[in-house]
Order: C-alpha cells, then structure tokens, then sequence
C-alpha cells in the first residue's frame, strides 16, 4: 500500500537539513539547504496523494529504475524503505562532494 501524504512528510521532518517549499498545483519540493553540493532537490512534486519523486541520481542501485531527470517515484515505497533511500540521498551529496 503507497505511503500517505502524512506519512511521507512524517520522514521528511525526521531530517531538519531538508526544508520544504510550495509549488504550484499543491504540490511540494524539498531541498537540502546547505547542500555540500550545487544539487539542492531531494524530493520533487510531492502531492497530497502521497506521491513525488525522490532524487536518486548519485545512487547505482536506483540506476534502472530513474527517469531521465535522475528521480524515481516514491509510490511503491514503504515508509521504512523510503526513510532508507532518503538517507542514501543526503549521504550521496556528501559523497559527491568529496569526489
């Protein structure tokens, strides 16, 4: 069963380093705000269906299942695998900027 849009923003808020912003069509971003690296998008087009897509691009095990844009939709994701891959992202950034 796909993550509520209450249960999705429930994990985000577990990372004070994310901040949200509104867009339009009510629909959220969340971006790393101090970012190690130019990239800042973490999770894009949230909607209040539960659904958006999460930045994976920096992750090789994410690497057939991303769009074009580097993202993958967060639908299908379970609450803990979804905290999971937030984590990896955050640290992707951190590895990124070491390289």
């Amino acid at each position: 069963m796909p993550m509520s849009y209450e249960q999705v923003v429930s994990v985000l808020d577990e990372f004070p380093e994310l901040k949200r912003k509104e867009v339009s069509n009510n629909r959220s971003t969340y971006y790393y705000a101090n970012s190690p690296i130019r990239k800042e998008n973490v999770l894009q087009e949230l909607h209040l269906s539960g659904n958006g897509y999460l930045f994976v691009g920096y992750l090789t095990e994410y690497r057939h299942h991303m769009d074009k844009r580097q993202f993958i939709s967060i639908k299908k994701f379970t609450q803990p695998e979804f905290r999971s891959a937030v984590k990896q992202v955050l640290q992707s950034f951190h590895e990124k900027s070491k390289a």
